[in-house]
């Protein structure tokens, strides 16, 4: 029988009322109240995937299930409160669940983190955003939980489509302002996300030093130079990973045209069980081109490359997608990552109303080593084809108001002769089959 233990919800929802009549209470009788903001933001989302899952291609997976349809349950609350004209304040809690969904948290151990699990849907009860802010004249200090994201998330972000959340960080962050130009230097340590322990009392997954800059050199240029890092030394699988990345983006505006180009460099090195060094020497590339024709049409194309590792070489040159989004940019059914790639995409953007929008997005995948790591499914593939495959999407967004806004999608992935030749070749847990995806979602935010 499936069981939902319902007490937490309860608790939750108790305490979410409890809240509630407090704050309304509070605002009714002090005037200081309204240095208090609460507030409520619940997603619930139905997945359905048909011929693959999260970690198998196919209709064969060595783990979950081939086809799955599950809730996606997710609910932040929490409060800010200024505590006077330079300090600000924020607590939450999140509770991420996933009902009916083909994995269990063993699932999910992730050898890279010391065989810690780390459940990219589920962390009950958890803490989330919490900082102290210091604002004055042109800097800012930002001190405890918080998400790290800047330009266009391809390189950092926040990885919220996942229901647990990817990238959420214990950190620190300096920022210096000047008019409309910025830069932001940090260092953090990643959460992870076991269900069954609180993050304050386990380790972290990566660990990040690193520097953002946004330089408005005139009304149609501007310029974005980083430079991070990514260590780890808990691994199973090597002794010290010290890698770093610097590169560029580039926006350009004008006319109704815009240009977003990002270029990294991957170096440092990886220390191996056994001693000895692998050295990395990656590259990853983005160049979008948007063209909006009036206020209800937009066209986009997209090219976004990630390295892939020649095993012939010493040097590893896989590209590892640094800290970004990934479910946004290559194909809504999140079979592809910023690795060992190569994604040609076209999108079209219809608005037919200001609440409404509607976009479909074509994608053509092919790897760059078609041996190296098909990185969403950690495996590479006996083909001489470097063909993926091809996918569509259809996604829709409407805003009923402020508070409540709906989502769908739709996705189909047609498997490309890299695929093919692989499960010819008689792959495990691979088959060639044409894959599916849909998704209906709803969220409500509340401020009070």
């Amino acid at each position: 029988m499936f069981y939902i233990n319902v007490k937490p919800f309860v608790y939750a929802i108790a305490g979410l009322i409890t809240v509630w009549v407090y704050a309304n209470q509070s605002i009714a009788v002090a005037e200081e109240a309204s240095n208090t903001a609460f507030f409520l933001e619940v997603r619930e989302r139905v997945e359905s995937l048909k011929n693959f899952n999260d970690k198998f291609y196919g209709t064969a997976p060595k783990a979950g299930q081939s086809s799955d349809t599950y809730l996606l349950s997710r609910i932040d609350f929490g409060l800010t409160h200024q505590v006077n004209e330079y300090l600000a304040a924020k607590f939450s809690l999140q509770d991420a669940r996933v009902f009916g969904w083909g994995f269990k948290d063993e699932d999910w151990r992730n050898r890279e983190f010391g065989n810690m699990i780390n459940n990219p849907q589920a962390d009950q009860m958890e803490l989330g955003e919490s900082w102290l802010e210091f604002k004055h004249d042109q800097i800012s200090l930002k001190l405890g939980r918080q998400p790290i994201a800047f330009g266009n998330k391809r390189v950092f972000g926040p990885g919220a489509w996942k229901n647990s959340g990817k990238w959420r960080w214990d950190a620190a962050k300096f920022t210096y302002t000047i008019e409309k130009n910025w830069v932001s230097a940090f260092y953090g340590r990643a959460m992870l996300h076991d269900p069954d322990e609180f993050s304050l009392s386990h380790h972290h997954g990566f660990r990040a030093t690193g520097g953002y800059g946004h330089f408005e050199l005139n009304d149609s240029l501007t310029i974005e130079p980083m430079l991070v890092t990514k260590e780890n030394n808990i691994s199973l699988d090597y002794a010290k990973k010290d890698i770093y990345y610097y590169g560029t983006r580039l926006l350009f505006k004008k006319a109704g045209w815009l240009v977003d180009a990002t270029y990294l460099q991957q170096s440092g090195d990886t220390t191996k069980l056994t001693g000895g060094e692998t050295k990395a020497d990656a590259q990853g590339a983005n160049l979008d081109i948007q063209y909006r024709i009036n206020p209800k049409w937009m066209l986009s194309t997209t090219y976004g490359f990630a390295s892939g590792d020649d095993k012939s070489t010493s040097n590893n040159e896989q590209f590892d997608g640094v800290y970004g989004a990934f479910d946004k940019y290559y194909g809504r059914m999140n079979l592809m990552a910023w690795s060992n790639l190569h994604d040609y995409g076209l999108l079209v953007n219809y608005r037919p109303t200001r609440d409404i929008e509607l976009e479909m997005e074509y994608h053509q995948f092919y790897a760059d080593d078609v041996k190296d790591t098909w990185l969403a499914y950690k495996n590479g593939l006996t083909a001489s084809s470097k063909h993926y495959g091809n996918e569509i999407d259809l996604v829709a967004t409407y805003n009923f108001d402020k508070r409540l806004e709906f989502m769908a999608g739709l996705g189909v992935f047609m498997p490309g002769d890299a695929i093919q030749q692989a499960v010819a070749a008689k792959q495990a847990n691979l088959t060639d089959t044409t894959a599916y995806s849909g998704f209906f979602q709803v969220i409500y935010h509340l401020d009070f």
